[in-house]
């Protein structure tokens, strides 16, 4: 690890990229969950991708992966390494993407779609490929932003958008409603006596925060769980924040904490019992203010080139 005075000097917040191949290489581990897998995938050996992490976690000074001598899964994210990995993959993701536009012409039968990562990875690429079977003359691109991108300047045709419905510059159609419930491991629900009600206070219980959204009115918190179900929480509620959903219930899903489930997109986890909601549910939910969203260009002349896809949406989300 690197000494007294440089941890001092990199304190705080990172001010210039450095350590760019450790960065891939960490980026690549980490979708892989292995380091044969990203060696693969770069071109280099297993040992190389290896000393390149750890040259970044000395840089770094934090640890970015938990490394088991067995078992399917070596290598697994830090709570740490979580809360950074979606940035990191997103940033990787547009610098391949602005390259590829240099060589690109845009294709008639393309319909390139945005999303935010969450949705795109826990609703819609899970759905996606039942269009494409049917459509093969059709082929669609996704582009995953957190934040709502220009679609003019960046040619999406069509997005899915979770808000309020009101964007400036774009229709909005309505596409689906969405209920908001604690989630946990059952394990999770045993350890901390999480049962049929919630407990009179939430002390000591490890919460998960999704900060998404953090600076809108009607993004779901637990502060509004609590005042739309009449469970009583402390004034100052404590636990570890990110700003990624996906990255949330994957902690969830690890026993990590409890957090707020969004219905749509952890269809899969309460289907086979990986997350379950320990009070009960019909009495602790809450219908979001926050829906679900088709959005597209106003002013658009004609929509006949995304109308089959959007229509399919439609339908797929009854």
């Amino acid at each position: 690890m690197m000494d007294a005075s440089r941890k001092r000097f990199y304190k705080g917040k990172v001010n210039r990229i450095a350590y760019l191949n450790g960065i891939r290489a960490f980026e690549a581990a980490a979708r892989h969950h292995s380091f044969a897998g990203a060696a693969q995938e770069l071109n280099v050996t297993p040992a190389a991708v290896g000393q390149q992490v750890r040259q970044l976690e000395d840089w770094l000074d934090i640890r970015l992966f938990n490394r088991a001598t067995s078992g399917s899964t070596r290598l697994t994210l830090t709570e740490e390494a979580l809360r950074a990995f979606p940035d990191i993959h997103r940033g990787f993701d547009l610098i391949t993407r602005g390259l590829n536009h240099l060589f690109d012409e845009p294709e008639e039968n393309t319909i390139t779609v945005s999303a935010s990562p969450s949705i795109a990875s826990k609703w819609l690429l899970t759905r996606i490929n039942a269009f494409q079977l049917d459509n093969e003359e059709c082929d669609i691109e996704v582009e995953t932003d957190v934040a709502l991108v220009d679609y003019s300047e960046r040619g999406i045709d069509i997005g899915v958008r979770y808000g309020l419905g009101q964007w400036e510059g774009l229709c909005a159609q309505l596409l689906m409603f969405e209920d908001i419930f604690p989630v946990c491991t059952p394990e999770f629900a045993k350890k901390y006596g999480l049962e049929q009600s919630p407990p009179d206070e939430f002390e000591g219980i490890p919460l998960l925060h999704d900060y998404s959204v953090p600076a809108s009115s009607g993004y779901p918190s637990w502060q509004e769980w609590s005042d739309r179900v009449g469970a009583s929480m402390p004034k100052k509620l404590q636990g570890l924040k990110i700003n990624d959903f996906a990255s949330v219930i994957e902690l969830a899903r690890r026993g990590n904490g409890l957090a707020l489930g969004r219905s749509r997109l952890i269809e899969n986890e309460l289907k086979s019992g990986e997350l379950i909601c320990p009070f009960n549910r019909e009495l602790y939910q809450f219908r979001s203010r926050f829906c679900y969203f088709l959005v597209w260009k106003n002013n658009e002349e004609g929509d006949s080139k995304f109308r089959p896809f959007k229509e399919w949406l439609i339908s797929t989300a009854n």
